[in-house]
C-alpha cells in the first residue's frame, strides 16, 4: 500500500510519553509525516523534539488539557488560520486511576476518567474530522486507541473500563456512519509498560510489569495497523486472552481474571481485595 502519510500532518494526543511518544517517532522517522503532538508536559515534549534530531522540524507540540472541549476548538481555529490540513487524528491520551473499588473511588474519579479517556476523543473528532474530510475526502482518518478493558471487565478498574467501553461503542457507531467517507479505526492494546500505571507498583516483580509489552513494541504494532488502514485490532497476548474469555465465558472469564489477580498477591491490587481479607 502507498504511504498515504508521507508529507502529511497528523494530530496525536498523549504524545509526550509511552505509546504516543513512540508513535510520534515512527510516523516522522519511518513514514515521513509531520506530527502535531498534544500533551501537558513541556519538558517531555521538548526532549522528544530533541530526540528527533534532523527530523525535529517535522514535529510541533501544543500543551493543553484534552478533556476541555474549548481547547480543541482553539486548535481547530489555529489550524485553519495557518492553513494546516491534517490527514489523520490519533486519540491516544489516557489516564489510569489507582486500582480501587467503585465505592472507594467515587463518582469524581469516574467523571474525570470519562472526560480524559472518552470525551476528549469525542471533542477532538467533532472539531477536526470535518476539517480533515473537507481537505482530504475519504483519505482522511481518525483512530482511537482504546484498551483490552473495553473487551473484558477487570475488577478494580470500573472508571477505566467504563471510559474505554464508551469509546468502543462511540467509535464503532462512527465507523458505520463514516463508511466510504473517511477511515475510522479502533485498536485494543493489552497491558503496556507506560506511565498510565505511575500511581501503582513499578517494580520488575509487579504483576503488571511481568505481562506488560514495552511501549516501543506496542507502538510499532499500532502504527503498522494505521498505515495499512486497518479498522480494528486486538494487540497483545493478554488482550487476546481477555477477548476470548469475555466472548465465550462472559461470567466465568472475568471471575477467573479476578481470581488470578487476587492470588498474585501484588500490592497493586491491595485496595481491591482488602474487604475480602478483613
Amino acid at each position: 500500500m502507498k504511504n498515504w502519510l508521507m508529507g502529511q500532518w497528523i494530530v496525536l494526543s498523549g504524545a509526550s510519553s509511552g505509546i504516543g511518544r513512540q508513535m510520534c517517532k515512527l510516523f516522522i522517522q519511518q513514514y515521513g509525516a509531520c506530527v502535531l503532538g498534544i500533551g501537558r508536559d513541556e519538558n517531555k515534549m521538548q526532549s522528544l523534539k530533541n530526540e528527533l534530531g534532523e527530523n525535529a522540524e517535522r514535529f510541533e507540540y501544543r500543551l493543553f488539557d484534552v478533556s476541555e472541549k474549548s481547547n480543541w476548538e482553539t486548535l481547530k481555529n489555529e489550524l485553519v488560520a495557518r492553513q494546516i490540513q491534517p490527514i489523520l487524528l490519533v486519540n491516544n491520551a489516557g489516564a489510569f486511576p489507582t486500582f480501587s473499588t467503585v465505592l472507594d473511588a467515587g463518582s469524581c474519579v469516574m467523571e474525570k476518567i470519562l472526560k480524559i479517556n472518552y470525551l476528549s476523543a469525542v471533542y477532538a473528532i467533532e472539531a477536526l474530522l470535518p476539517l480533515m474530510i473537507a481537505a482530504h475526502g475519504k483519505n482522511a482518518g481518525a483512530v482511537n486507541i482504546c484498551s483490552s478493558s473495553a473487551l473484558c471487565p477487570i475488577v478494580g478498574t470500573a472508571a477505566y473500563c467504563a471510559s474505554k467501553s464508551a469509546m468502543r461503542g462511540y467509535t464503532e457507531a462512527l465507523a458505520l456512519e463514516m463508511r466510504g467517507k473517511a477511515y475510522i479505526g479502533i485498536f485494543y492494546p493489552g497491558t503496556t509498560g507506560t506511565e498510565l500505571f505511575r500511581g501503582d507498583e513499578q517494580t520488575k516483580d509487579s504483576a503488571l510489569q511481568k505481562i506488560a509489552m514495552p511501549p516501543e513494541r506496542m507502538a510499532k504494532k499500532l502504527v503498522k495497523k494505521i498505515v495499512r488502514k486497518r479498522t480494528r485490532a486486538v494487540l497483545g497476548w493478554d488482550a487476546h486472552a481477555m477477548n476470548i474469555l469475555a466472548k465465550f465465558f462472559p461470567v466465568l472469564g472475568p471471575r477467573l481474571i479476578s481470581w488470578v489477580m487476587k492470588k498474585s498477591g501484588s500490592k497493586v491490587f491491595k485496595n481491591v481485595f482488602k474487604s475480602e481479607e478483613a
